[in-house]
């Protein structure tokens, strides 16, 4: 039986991941969702509500990661920074939200390296 050599194998394994990989929500829906929110008179409050939860549960997981936001930034801010980023980044847009969600905050908020 013939081996596969370990470099191979991780390659192997990295083209099948990024194959298989499926996001979420692109930048296009949080998007849409949160220029809901920021409305006077929201149409889809649920739309709104899943794209503002969405923001904020990714920073929540990336904050002290590779995200290092101050400790008295509200949530507001946080939503504030990422409606900005994709409004005027429409070109990225399709990507995946998570991803384009952590270039806005790293953008403003990067973890100092020690």
């Amino acid at each position: 039986m013939k081996m596969i050599k370990p470099l191979t194998l991780c390659l192997l394994l990295l083209l099948f991941c990024k194959i298989c990989y499926a996001t979420f929500d692109t930048g296009n829906t949080i998007y849409a969702g949160l220029e809901d929110y920021k409305r006077d008179n929201s149409t889809n409050l649920v739309s709104a509500s899943i794209s503002f939860g969405y923001v904020i549960g990714v920073h929540d997981a990336l904050d002290g990661v590779v995200v290092c936001t101050p400790e008295n930034i509200t949530k507001r801010q946080v939503i504030d920074i990422v409606f900005n980023y994709l409004r005027d980044n429409p070109q990225l847009r399709h990507k995946a939200a998570d991803g384009l969600i952590s270039q806005a905050l790293v953008k403003f908020y990067p973890c100092k390296r020690k």
